[in-house]
């Protein structure tokens, strides 16, 4: 498993994950279309935060890496994360993570943390699996507009 930063042409494959039926009330935009998304996708390309995680040359997740900074400097928040919806039940998931906590590991940052949806069993079950811990309950902390109903979440956060 390897990954990279998005590029220009990851558009569509990001885009398709994010937007999912299932996955997207876990992730972090509301459905759109894709004009709406691309001003937002082009935005996050800026950011250098946004990555495309690659098994054997093809693309199977997306996520983003956000470095903390001043006396959290040693903290990376991971955001945004999910499988390409054909990619799903294969261990993808798992893999991307432990990637993830090798190179930041080797990066220098002691610790990854997280937050996730408190009904989203699936991916606590794979977060928990790779070292995470629930370190606390976050009450109200996302509003799905299409809706316009709040939602909890659980931090959760490995030492690496």
């Amino acid at each position: 498993m390897t990954s990279r930063l998005a590029q220009p042409s990851d558009f569509d494959f990001i885009y398709d994950i994010y937007m999912d039926e299932e996955a997207n009330p876990q992730l972090t935009f509301d459905p759109m279309g894709r004009e709406a998304f691309k001003t937002i996708y082009d935005g996050l390309l800026q950011t250098h935060t946004l990555y495309v995680a690659e098994e054997d040359g093809e693309r199977v997740g997306t996520y983003r890496l956000i470095p903390k900074q001043y006396r959290q400097a040693h903290i990376l928040y991971l955001g945004s994360f999910g499988v390409q919806p054909t990619d799903k039940g294969k261990g993808y998931g798992y893999r991307i993570l432990e990637e993830i906590k090798q190179r930041s590991k080797e990066q220098g940052f002691l610790r990854l943390e997280l937050t996730v949806e408190v009904n989203n069993d699936r991916a606590i079950h794979v977060y928990q699996k790779a070292g995470f811990e629930m370190e606390g309950r976050i009450r109200k902390s996302s509003r799905l507009d299409s809706t316009g109903d709040y939602y909890d979440e659980y931090l959760m956060a490995i030492l690496l």
